[in-house]
């Protein structure tokens, strides 16, 4: 699959389900009270970091993403049931950009652990059915709340790769090969400049089974830090690096 590093998405959560006028009608009690149950909740979206996951890929194929709206509330005191959640998994070491209306992007969560979770857009409250309204003064409201609305956002997602172990080097430095070398990856090896396009990941074992994870990061030139080359938008995948390792040839 594509490595993909960054997508811009709409999220929307669902609206809250609208409470329910109804009135106690039963065989011997032909002028009950207004029974009407409220709404369910609307459902949030959010966001769940996954070790199983390498790319954003399927997030550019897809722009937006809508939970289920609450449904409505019921006679004899019944509410409506909540809509479910929508779970949108992304690879761990994903950072989520809130973007305002001006453009300005403000940093809303970075999932850096397997199973991280953030509500991004929180579903709508259900409303208020009309037995909440009855009073000494109104007996038999026949009115009740609608649903709150949802929250709409535009969201940037941005994956920084999380390794143990960053390479770096020049262009056909060896640092493909290398990591083919120590690992089970099986990153693509040509002798021409700029053959890796993308970071590739390989796991090392030690002997007590603890795993070490290597990144290739695709070649740096002179003036990368400025955008030279492939330039910075690689450099931040050795952010996270606890360890970098330059291979010269």
């Amino acid at each position: 699959m594509r490595f993909v590093d960054e997508a811009v998405i709409t999220a929307r959560s669902g609206k809250g389900g609208a409470g329910c006028v109804s009135f106690r009608r039963e065989k011997f009690i032909p002028m009950g009270g207004p029974d009407g149950g409220d709404g369910g909740k609307g459902g949030d979206v959010v966001f769940q970091a996954s070790d199983n996951l390498l790319t954003l890929y399927d997030l550019r194929l897809k722009r937006v993403y809508e939970a289920k709206n609450g449904k409505g509330g019921m006679g004899r005191q019944r509410f409506g049931p909540a809509a479910s959640d929508l779970v949108v998994h992304v690879p761990t070491g994903t950072q989520i950009f809130d973007i305002a209306e001006d453009g300005t992007q403000t940093l809303a969560a970075d999932l850096i652990r397997d199973g991280q979770s953030f509500v991004a857009c929180k579903g709508g409250r259900g409303g208020k059915g009309n037995m909440h309204f009855a009073s000494a003064t109104m007996r038999a409201p026949r009115f009740a709340q609608p649903g709150e609305p949802g929250e709409e956002k535009r969201l940037r997602l941005e994956l920084k790769v999380l390794a143990d172990v960053g390479i770096i080097g020049l262009p056909n430095a060896g640092k493909s090969t290398f990591i083919a070398a120590v690992s089970h990856a099986k990153p693509k090896i040509a002798p021409y400049p700029f053959t890796t396009l993308a970071p590739n990941l390989g796991v090392i074992e030690d002997d007590q089974g603890r795993r070490i994870v290597l990144a290739d990061i695709p070649g740096l030139i002179e003036g990368a830090h400025q955008g030279q080359g492939l330039g910075h938008r690689f450099l931040k995948h050795v952010e996270r690096t606890r360890v970098l390792l330059h291979l010269m040839s």
